[in-house]
């Protein structure tokens, strides 16, 4: 009989222990709670997407942020894990995510790089929205953007295989740059675009904004008329509607004319729609106290202020194409540079 109890008794601590666990009944507040004129949240010791509420009079109520989410000590609240540091609280709660592209209801995940390094789901309470980083880019879920393919750890989504180029210094370690840390190679059948080859051998890729073409022999964005192979490259395109669209930063889409980019931007309105709308309804419902995270916005894919291509007017660094909302790094500076008629090569016309 006492046999029996004992391993009724084994069986119920087991399952505690496991709902314990799930829960993370184990953890405790990072600090004590203190009574305050206003309610604020506490980390918790072990489990990064739990924390505690501390109420007014001092009382505690553990919270979980929403599936996908960890607690940011840094902003006291819910934020996506490639902004948080959760060293020394890894525990987090069971997924809760049946949609197969989505491993959590909330997040950033990228393709399997057999079918691409540039796309990636922006999954949304559960529904997941496609997304694809521009052209010579891929997405890095470390850090939640879209960043170079030499910026990435991303082992099978190397920078050569990407952007399908090799430099023609891949492995001379000595080999002289011309532009100081990188020399421009032209691109084989694109004249807006060229590649940067850093002194270790990666390509990078980069371009010209509508309207100008790359100068091989000076290294330098230039105009059609300057660069006798490309000086057709346009046709009979009218220069006025190619500057506007470069003012407006349609410089990223090198392979679209004027006609193809507003056709692209239609396809894209209806799934951006719903996207927007659910994004909405989730900060709605944060403001009302009803939901427990972040009241930061998804984050955005589009380059800061310009596009993923454009003049190259200094030694080319990070790109600056990640989420708005992220915490800035401060070893990326953005490489891309609006038309500055500094990095053009003037020449008197015959």
């Amino acid at each position: 009989m006492k046999k029996s109890i004992y391993a009724v008794g084994g069986t119920f601590l087991y399952a505690l222990l496991i709902s314990s666990f799930i829960t993370g009944a184990f953890g405790d507040p990072t600090e004590e709670c203190q009574s305050r004129n206003q309610t604020y949240k506490i980390s918790d010791s072990e489990q990064c997407d739990k924390y505690h509420e501390c109420g007014k009079s001092g009382k505690l109520n553990e919270r979980l942020c929403d599936d996908g989410f960890v607690f940011s000590e840094e902003i006291r609240g819910c934020d996506y894990p490639h902004n948080v540091n959760c060293t020394g609280r890894e525990i987090l709660q069971e997924p809760q995510s049946i949609h197969p592209h989505c491993p959590r209801m909330n997040g950033f995940y990228a393709f399997p790089p057999v079918d691409s390094c540039q796309k990636f789901y922006h999954c949304l309470e559960g529904k997941a929205y496609e997304k694809t980083c521009p052209e010579g880019v891929i997405f890095d879920p470390s850090k939640g953007a879209c960043i170079h393919p030499d910026l990435s750890h991303r082992v099978d989504c190397r920078p050569d295989t990407v952007l399908n180029f090799t430099c023609p210094n891949y492995g001379k370690k000595f080999a002289r740059l011309k532009f100081g840390d990188h020399e421009r190679v032209a691109h084989p059948t694109n004249c807006r675009k060229y590649f940067i080859c850093f002194a270790d051998g990666r390509p990078r890729i980069a371009g010209c904004s509508l309207g100008k073409v790359f100068n091989p022999k000076h290294g330098v964005c230039d105009q059609p008329k300057k660069v006798p192979q490309c000086k057709d490259y346009y046709g009979k395109k009218d220069p006025a509607k190619l500057a506007k669209l470069a003012e407006l930063g349609e410089e990223a889409s090198l392979n679209l004319d004027e006609d193809d980019l507003s056709e692209l931007e239609t396809e894209d309105n209806a799934e951006d729609e719903q996207e927007n709308e659910a994004t909405h309804n989730k900060n709605a419902n944060v403001n009302k106290g009803k939901k427990q995270h972040s009241k930061r916005h998804a984050p955005s894919f589009v380059p800061d202020g310009q596009a993923a291509f454009g003049n190259i007017a200094s030694s080319p660094g990070a790109p600056n194409i990640g989420p708005a909302n992220s915490p800035s790094d401060k070893d990326s500076h953005s490489d891309i540079d609006s038309d500055d008629d500094s990095s053009e090569v003037e020449e008197d016309d015959d």
